[in-house]
């Protein structure tokens, strides 16, 4: 009895023991896995081993700039008085440095840059308020455009500096500020300069009272200049593209924009207008016909008001003719074509 019952206590405390210490057996690795990824891994290294024989062994073509005019190609048979003259060179100048640093592929017709009149004037070495006068002079001459360029300073609008269009090209029409070159923030610091009574000025006075030669000083202030237009390493930081770095835009494009500008509060639909006149003129490569083309905008919108389909005709008819012009239409002067359809014609 004794022994049957101490037989059964062993095979028990046997039969504990047995299921509390063996390990559970860990799950197969499926063998399909395995194989998926050695099959991954050999196409991805044929696959690299591929596109390290295709990989071009040569190097690029150097990328040429194109050969820009001097200022005296550019005037041409201008007729210049020797200070208009003066103030040219050093605007050209600006402007080729400009094409440089941004890498232009080709000539562009005018390069746009801001420069505190203060700098320009040291550099042509006449007072500020006689540099207007010069550039009053290369102005009806069509060789540039500027205007003042106002910077918010808290609650105050300051005059921060001039912004200039230099053209680069002879047989180019006279350069022409438009309103998009006046939405960059040309000087970000301008508020940290005025409260702190720093700025152009400040700067000019400290290069001309540098103790030095001509030659030296001129060339600190050339220095200045370009701090001010396009060096981008100083805090002045320049314009990352003005109008000469807009990209082109297509007919489809300003089509598609025509019908948002019957809910325009009218304030915001005269600038819209002359934007969408800019884009027009450019995409047909006749900036002579901007006023035309905002005028056409106009009678559209006034179809509109008198419910009429204005913009819808004329967004079709910038599609229409963008077929034309894709099919390689021989025409001379497709803003004509456009306003004669626009008016009813046949063409």
């Amino acid at each position: 009895m004794r022994s049957s019952l101490t037989e059964v206590l062993h095979r028990a405390r046997l039969a504990v023991t047995s299921s509390t210490t063996t390990p559970a057996a860990a799950p197969a690795v499926p063998v399909s896995v395995t194989r998926w990824q050695a099959q991954t891994r050999a196409e991805n290294d044929a696959r690299a081993a591929a596109l390290t024989l295709q990989r071009p062994t040569e190097l690029p073509p150097p990328r040429l700039l194109p050969t820009l005019l001097t200022a005296a190609e550019v005037c041409g048979s201008r007729t210049l008085s020797p200070g208009a003259a003066r103030l040219w060179d050093c605007l050209h100048a600006l402007a080729l440095h400009l094409t440089e640093q941004r890498g232009h592929a080709v000539v562009p017709s005018s390069v746009v840059f801001h420069l505190p009149a203060v700098i320009a004037a040291a550099l042509a070495g006449y007072s500020e308020r006689h540099t207007y006068r010069l550039a009053a002079e290369l102005r009806n001459a069509g060789l540039i455009d500027s205007r003042g360029f106002v910077s918010q300073v808290g609650k105050l609008r300051r005059y921060s500096g001039t912004l200039w269009a230099v053209t680069l090209k002879p047989t180019a029409p006279p350069p022409r500020l438009r309103y998009w070159d006046f939405q960059h923030a040309h000087r970000p610091d301008f508020a940290e300069d005025y409260y702190g009574e720093k700025g152009a000025w400040r700067d000019v006075q400290h290069t001309l009272s540098e103790p030095c030669t001509c030659e030296d000083g001129q060339s600190a202030l050339w220095e200045l200049a370009y701090k001010y237009t396009a060096d981008p390493d100083t805090t002045k930081n320049p314009a990352k593209g003005g109008s000469d770095m807009r990209p082109g835009r297509t007919l489809q494009a300003v089509a598609l924009d025509l019908p948002a500008l019957i809910g325009l509060h009218p304030r915001q639909r005269h600038r819209e207008v002359s934007r969408l006149g800019a884009e027009l003129a450019h995409a047909l490569g006749e900036p002579n016909r901007f006023r035309q083309h905002c005028g056409a905008i106009y009678a559209a919108l006034r179809d509109e008001n008198e419910l009429r389909s204005g913009l819808s005709s004329m967004a079709l008819q910038l599609q229409r003719l963008a077929v034309d012009l894709a099919e390689l239409a021989p025409w001379k002067s497709p803003g004509a074509v456009l306003a004669a359809r626009l008016n009813g014609g046949v063409a």
